[in-house]
C-alpha cells in the first residue's frame, strides 16, 4: 500500500509578508522626504526671519537746518520686511551734505523726507529771533516748520512765519523763538521783539 505524504498548508501570513515589507519601505521613504522638506522650509523661514538690511540712522542729535556729515550717521540693521521708509546704508553718500528738514534725534532712523537740499533761509528770506514773554505764545511745543502768525500790534497786520527753532523758557518764562520770514518783514519784527510787542499764534498749514 502506497502512502502519500500530505503537504502542510501554507500559512496566509507568510504569503503576505513581502507585500507588507514593500509598504513599510514606501512609508519610510515618504517620511524621510517629508522630513527633508520640513527641514528646508524651517531653514528658509529662519533665514527670512533673521534677514536684516543696513539702513542709515543718526549717531547724534541734529537741529533743523544742520548739514549732515558722515560722522553724524551710523548703520543699523532692520528686518527686511519692516515696511519702513528708510535710506539704505549703501546710499549714505546721497544724504551727506544735505540739510536736516526737522530736528533729528540720536538713534532715529533717517527717512527720505528727513533731509532736504534746500538751505534755510532761502534767498529772499530771513531768520529772526523773537523774544516772547510768558502767555504770548502757545503752551504747546513749537516744532520746526510749524506755521505761526506773529502779532506785533500798533495797527500792523500779523505776519506769517515758519518756526525754525524754539528755545526753552528762562526763569521769567520768556523764551526765544527763531522764525523764518520774508526778508522785507525782518526789520519790523526784530524791532517789535526788542520792544516786547510780540505774540505768536500757532496756525494750520496753508
Amino acid at each position: 500500500m502506497t502512502t502519500t505524504a500530505s503537504r502542510a498548508p501554507v500559512r496566509p501570513d507568510l504569503e503576505l509578508r513581502p507585500l507588507a515589507r514593500r509598504r513599510s519601505s514606501r512609508r519610510l521613504l515618504l517620511a524621510v522626504v517629508l522630513g527633508l522638506v520640513g527641514a528646508l522650509l524651517a531653514a528658509y523661514a529662519y533665514r527670512t526671519a533673521v534677514a536684516r538690511d543696513g539702513v542709515v540712522a543718526l549717531a547724534r542729535p541734529l537741529s533743523f537746518g544742520s548739514i549732515l556729515q558722515q560722522s553724524d550717521l551710523r548703520q543699523v540693521r532692520l528686518p527686511s520686511d519692516s515696511g519702513l521708509a528708510t535710506v539704505a546704508w549703501d546710499e549714505v553718500g546721497s544724504v551727506v551734505g544735505q540739510f536736516a528738514a526737522t530736528d533729528l534725534r540720536a538713534g532715529q532712523i533717517l527717512t527720505p523726507d528727513s533731509v532736504t537740499t534746500d538751505r534755510t533761509p532761502a534767498p529772499g528770506e530771513a531768520v529772526v529771533g523773537l523774544s516772547v514773554d510768558a502767555g504770548r505764545a502757545p503752551s504747546t511745543t513749537l516744532a520746526p516748520r510749524d506755521e505761526v502768525l506773529v502779532v506785533i500790534g500798533g495797527g500792523s497786520p500779523p505776519r506769517r512765519a515758519s518756526v525754525l527753532r524754539a528755545g526753552e523758557p528762562d526763569v521769567s518764562g520768556t523764551r526765544t523763538v527763531d522764525v523764518v520770514v520774508p526778508q522785507a518783514d525782518a526789520e519790523e519784527l526784530a524791532l517789535a521783539s526788542v520792544d516786547g510787542r510780540v505774540a505768536i499764534v500757532l496756525v494750520g498749514r496753508g
